[in-house]
């Protein structure tokens, strides 16, 4: 299944050290641990009331992950002779081959379509390529083929049982520094105001 959303990072790092935040993700600190879940009944689909509190500091990044961002991902395993199989393109990013590049494999560059090709969002990712490309992140985006197997997530549980059903870890693995938020996290993210103490009931600090 591959989604039709646009996506943002969780991440971990030690509160206020500006040299482990990598300079192209743009971090809000999300404090206030412990927080109050939601308990105002309405103003977000499903289920909300005793969702959103988080036990923990954490980072989520700001905007959606840019072509120039998904590309380096993606050119580090499709400019191989052995392309892994999970590695597609997303429906809609910035990018095109780049017909100056003789292989292995096949090498993308920011498309001259767009004014500003490198912050375009990319959209229609699978949530395994997510996945993987937080593990690209958290083993410090080495170019093996290992890093996208495991780390934040493990790559060998993606998969379907005899019925049928995911069998992914959903979860993220202790110690990821990277990660696809969870509905809790994104919720206090995006709705929290920890000065007031405050649920919004639109993620612009507004009702």
């Amino acid at each position: 299944m591959r989604l039709r959303a646009l996506f943002v990072l969780g991440a971990a790092f030690v509160a206020g050290d500006a040299a482990a935040q990598p300079s192209e993700f743009d971090w809000a600190h999300i404090t206030a641990p412990g927080n109050r879940p939601w308990d105002r009944g309405e103003g977000l689909p499903g289920t909300v009331n005793g969702r959103g509190s988080v036990d923990y500091t954490f980072y989520m990044s700001r905007y959606e992950i840019t072509t120039a961002q998904w590309m380096e991902f993606i050119n580090t395993y499709s400019a191989r002779a052995d392309r892994p199989s999970w590695v597609r393109l997303p429906y809609t990013w910035g990018a095109e081959v780049d017909p100056a590049y003789s292989g292995p494999g096949t090498r993308y560059r920011l498309s001259n379509q767009y004014v500003t090709p490198g912050y375009h969002a990319v959209s229609g990712i699978s949530w395994r390529e997510v996945a993987r490309y937080c593990n690209w992140l958290h083993n410090d985006k080495s170019g093996e083929l290992a890093a996208a197997e495991r780390g934040a997530y493990e790559a060998s549980t993606f998969g379907f049982d005899a019925e049928g059903n995911f069998t992914d870890q959903l979860t993220r693995s202790p110690g990821a520094r990277y990660w696809i938020p969870s509905y809790d996290e994104w919720m206090k993210a995006a709705h929290y105001d920890p000065q007031r103490d405050y649920w919004y009931l639109y993620p612009t600090g507004s009702d």
